[in-house]
């Protein structure tokens, strides 16, 4: 690459996430996966996927070795299976580390000019965005809900995350779109988690940036829930961003990017996740287009509902 982006800032003294969240709810709401594909495509490393330099003996846990890019070739550590997912961010295979078995998840991106880049503490060089933001969150204390990065490995034309791989799972969207409007309990049961990984992730100076149902794998047989691709995320800033910055999908998009010049993370946190709890009682998202979002009307389908939950409307 000719250029690196400009570096971000990393906020210092975050409040408290919950009671910023409830101001922000007040204030805000009254008024860019790891998803099934049908194509299975075989792994075939990149040319650029060879041993580097071996900087002398070492022993590092590799779950806990993501503090900087491994030395180790790639293809002596890790076998790589089937292609699970794919889109703008790259694709993901399942993998198993060799020397254990484990099974992971091996999400590999392609370098690009406009890749971010951000400055973390123990880093003398920034790192691209997603690399970055999830050795931020490998900072005690760790979250049972937010996906964790084992390794990752740069080389001249890609960069290769290994990640955990909750097994048996799928996105949050695949599995609202298998048992549409969900009871009440299993939402909460979800709800509870997105909550927690959203704290834990401001918490820690990151904003996701990209909070919707398809960025959360559940694990099917226990409903536990995982936070996933930081990509579009930043580095959480007190003076919020401009517009431009949102990079997540509209349907989650807080009216304020379409309103006004800046925006902040814990009311875009806020709106996100209000609409994903809409989203998984009513099968549906509660905004179909800009005008929608910025006249924040919403109506109800899901007439099992309780009805405190329907009498009034904090939108």
């Amino acid at each position: 690459m000719s250029e690196k982006p400009s570096v971000c800032k990393k906020r210092k003294g975050v409040g408290p996430f919950l009671r910023n969240a409830w101001k922000a709810m007040k204030r805000s709401l009254l008024c860019c996966c790891l998803s099934a594909v049908d194509v299975v495509e075989t792994f075939v490393p990149p040319a650029d996927l060879e041993p580097e330099p071996d900087p002398g003996p070492s022993s590092p846990d590799p779950d806990h070795a993501g503090v900087k890019p491994n030395n180790d070739s790639f293809e002596t550590l890790y076998h790589v299976g089937e292609m699970i997912g794919s889109g703008g961010f790259g694709r993901v295979f399942k993998g198993t580390r060799k020397f254990d078995g484990k099974k992971v998840a091996i999400k590999q991106m392609r370098k690009i000019d406009n890749n971010c880049y951000l400055d973390i503490p123990g880093h003398p060089e920034p790192l691209v965005t997603e690399v970055a933001l999830l050795l931020m969150m490998r900072k005690e204390p760790i979250s049972p809900y937010v996906i964790q990065l084992y390794d990752w490995f740069e080389h001249p034309r890609t960069f290769s995350l290994i990640m955990e791989f909750p097994e048996p799972c799928e996105s949050l969207l695949d599995f609202i779109i298998r048992d549409p409007q969900l009871d009440e309990p299993t939402a909460r049961v979800l709800m509870r988690q997105a909550v927690l990984a959203v704290q834990h992730c401001i918490e820690h100076g990151v904003f996701h940036n990209d909070v919707h149902a398809q960025n959360f794998l559940v694990k099917t047989n226990t409903l536990e829930l995982k936070l996933i691709d930081f990509g579009c995320g930043q580095l959480l800033s007190a003076d919020g961003y401009e517009r431009k910055i949102y990079r997540g999908i509209q349907a989650y998009c807080p009216p304020e990017v379409f309103t006004e010049s800046r925006f902040h993370a814990v009311p875009t946190n806020v709106w996100a996740l209000g609409v994903l709890l809409f989203e998984m009682v009513n099968a549906r998202s509660p905004f179909g287009n800009r005008t929608d979002i910025t006249q924040a009307k919403v109506t109800f389908q899901n007439s099992n509902l309780s009805k405190g939950n329907n009498t009034c409307c904090p939108w």
